[in-house]
């Protein structure tokens, strides 16, 4: 009689939904990695640059520039200074500007600037500096640009971690109904232990367990099933990574797959691997509070 008559969550189709809701979450997190990774590389890369233009066309601009130099080199705060090549100058242009022909002597219809590159640390008055010598030249800071691409970058950030959250609220609103259904399919069963003797914790700790040992089984579906959608996407990004690295093998083998994983950043796997069990915590929890006041609601 007992087995009839014990009460249990009965639902098939809870581990699907926590499958699909931790590729869901899965994919979030890889996007949150990303962003945060590309963030970060804005903000590294434009808050110690600026480029500087000089036109060759001023009196005395060779000289100038070569003093402009020495007195940068010089310069305390700034780390770097490079003077880009005319051909350097030319291919940067050359989308905008058209090919020019050098090999057979045609010079470039237009006087292009000398370029110079600057590091310099935060603080220094770099147009002070430049102005002084070479009042014609245009400086291009890239530090004002620092703060618009660390507030975009953090925007970005908040909608990423809101769109986990919003999936986190999803699946725990999913577990509830399902665990609730199930319970209410099985009061008959439920008014029956309890009335000789079965405590609410005993009942709720029973369905919550079944919640967890279901949820921790959709997590694992769901993160298999995510795993070669994201070895795909690491496959492509690769190239992305470092520019000098060696392209990925062909993905004709397990292990050549598996490779791609050293592409992902370790905080995101980890992230991966304790999607199952939070899934599992998160069923847990909800099959509890579910269970315990729909328990106390009973007449």
């Amino acid at each position: 009689m007992s087995g009839p008559i014990s009460p249990g969550l009965r639902s098939g189709s809870l581990p699907v939904l926590v499958a699909l809701m931790t590729m869901l979450a899965g994919l979030a997190l890889a996007g949150l990695t990303g962003i945060q990774a590309l963030a970060e590389s804005w903000n590294t890369a434009a808050q110690s640059s600026a480029t500087i233009e000089i036109p060759t066309d001023a009196d005395h601009a060779q000289s100038r520039t070569d003093h402009l130099l020495k007195t940068l080199h010089e310069t305390p705060g700034v780390t770097d200074t490079k003077l880009l090549t005319p051909e350097k100058v030319r291919s940067l242009l050359a989308p905008w500007l058209g090919e020019t022909d050098d090999k057979a002597g045609k010079p470039p219809a237009l006087s292009l600037p000398a370029v110079l590159v600057v590091r310099h640390e935060h603080g220094i008055d770099l147009e002070a500096v430049v102005h002084a010598l070479f009042p014609e030249a245009i400086i291009e800071e890239d530090m004002r640009w620092s703060i618009r691409l660390q507030r975009l970058g953090s925007s970005l950030v908040g909608c990423a971690w809101l769109a986990v959250s919003l999936i986190a609220a999803v699946a725990v609103l999913s577990v509830g109904i399902t665990v609730r259904r199930s319970v209410s399919a099985q009061r008959r069963a439920v008014e029956i232990i309890h009335a000789i003797g079965a405590t609410d914790r005993q009942i709720s700790g029973k369905i919550a367990r079944r919640a967890a040992g279901l949820s921790l089984l959709g997590g694992i579906m769901g993160l298999g099933a995510l795993a070669p959608i994201l070895m795909f996407l690491a496959r492509l990004l690769a190239p992305f990574q470092d520019q000098n690295a060696q392209p990925p093998p062909p993905a004709d083998t397990l292990a050549a797959w598996s490779a791609t994983l050293s592409v992902l950043p370790h905080s995101l796997l980890e992230m991966l691997a304790s999607l199952p069990f939070l899934a599992a915590l998160l069923g847990w929890l909800t099959a509890q509070s579910v269970v315990l006041v729909w328990l106390r609601r009973l007449p």
